[in-house]
């Protein structure tokens, strides 16, 4: 069951169309932040991905900011010309024909896990379906594995980047675990309007 803390980032499990697929961006040469599969990435004007925060590091903020999709791995070539391909961006690398890899269609869902608000083993996260909450920015990930660390924040008063829609049907879930899988829509993309919170 889940009852430890084990966050993941965010992954996509459905899409109606039965395909979910990256498409290629690009990251700034040298850019500072380093970025986990499984993130949350934002557009800008400078037409590159940075981390989905206000400005674009992990000690920036996530309420309004519009999202893009989620990060999924790099290839370019480093400062010596050899060609690189990583499940992470690590901050301040340079490089030249940098290719971002990002799911960004606003109708995929993602699993989370999400830290069940009510009492753990007595209250199930049922009533957060419909919700809608911004991410965690500041856990960072594993340079092993280059797996996200992030999960999803509490539920928000107003609106948020994503949008709770049910939780992910686990054998080892139970709906009362501390740490629930959750599934979620990206509710504040910049490729699509979001929707009312469900009353």
């Amino acid at each position: 069951m889940s009852t430890t803390s084990a966050p993941y980032g965010f992954r996509p499990s459905f899409h109606n169309s039965g395909q979910m697929r990256p498409k290629a961006y690009t990251i700034a040469s040298a850019y500072a932040a380093s970025i986990y599969s499984g993130d949350p990435v934002k557009l800008v004007t400078a037409g590159t991905i940075q981390l989905g925060t206000s400005d674009g590091t992990r000690a920036g903020t996530t309420d309004g900011i519009s999202l893009l999709g989620i990060f999924a791995g790099v290839e370019y070539l480093d400062s010596t010309g050899k060609p690189t391909i990583a499940p992470f961006w690590t901050g301040g690398t340079t490089g030249t024909q940098i290719v971002a890899w990002v799911f960004d269609d606003p109708e995929t869902l993602y699993d989370v896990q999400f830290a069940n608000p009510g009492t753990p083993g007595t209250d199930s996260v049922q009533t957060a379906v419909g919700a809608e909450c911004d991410w965690r920015p500041t856990a960072g990930g594993s340079t092993a594995t280059g797996i996200s660390s992030t999960y999803l924040a509490a539920e928000s008063a107003t609106s948020g980047q994503f949008q709770i829609t049910g939780y992910a049907y686990l054998v080892t879930d139970s709906p009362t675990d501390a740490y629930v899988n959750m599934t979620v829509r990206l509710n504040e993309s910049q490729y699509k309007a979001p929707v009312n919170t469900v009353s």
